[in-house]
């Protein structure tokens, strides 16, 4: 009760073990329950100058690179999201939308929408169910055939390649090695 009367909702606590809860009585997950915020809409702002850095570090040491190790950091120069392991930037998500994975440069404009870049082989891998299908697809619309144009697609329960052109099967190559060409006997 407030000392001129009424009732005063508690919004700040810091438990006996040391937990901060704001806006509850209630830690959060175990694996997380250093700072717990409840509300309708609940949140945190890290506001720093325009020309500067927010960051979130994740620390297992109290000097050198594991102050460091893991971060997640907005640079507002640049205006792009980093995202680093063992204090090395691995993925940037710029301004413009383009998602660059171990680079700070995005590829020919035509293919800029996410780069991936080592020194060594590099690749992508899809994985699906053994009685899946892996894609790749070309869309120019929203709904119907727009959404499969172009497809590369490999099919795990049979163990075939297809490709599509204009939202239609045109080529097959099968665990063979037989390659079939538009209406040759596609099953």
């Amino acid at each position: 009760t407030h000392p001129a009367g009424g009732s005063i909702a508690e919004r700040f606590r810091i438990d006996s073990s040391g937990r901060v809860l704001i806006g509850n009585t209630t830690e959060g997950h175990a694996d997380a329950d250093n700072l717990t915020i409840s509300d309708t809409r609940a949140g945190i702002t890290i506001r720093s100058a325009d020309d500067n850095y927010g960051n979130i570090y994740f620390s297992d040491t109290t000097s050198g690179a594991g102050e460091y190790a893991g971060y997640i950091q907005y640079n507002h120069t640049a205006n792009q999201f980093l995202l680093g392991t063992a204090g090395v930037d691995y993925l940037r998500l710029d301004s413009s939308g383009r998602l660059k994975l171990g680079t700070d440069t995005e590829g020919e404009a035509g293919a800029d929408d996410l780069t991936i870049a080592t020194s060594g082989a590099t690749g992508i891998t899809v994985r699906s169910g053994t009685s899946s299908n892996g894609n790749l697809f070309f869309s120019d619309g929203t709904s119907g055939a727009d959404e499969y144009r172009g497809v590369v697609q490999y099919n795990h329960t049979d163990n075939y390649f297809r490709f599509y052109t204009n939202g239609a099967e045109k080529l097959r190559i099968d665990s063979s090695g037989t390659v079939r060409i538009a209406n040759t006997g596609f099953s």
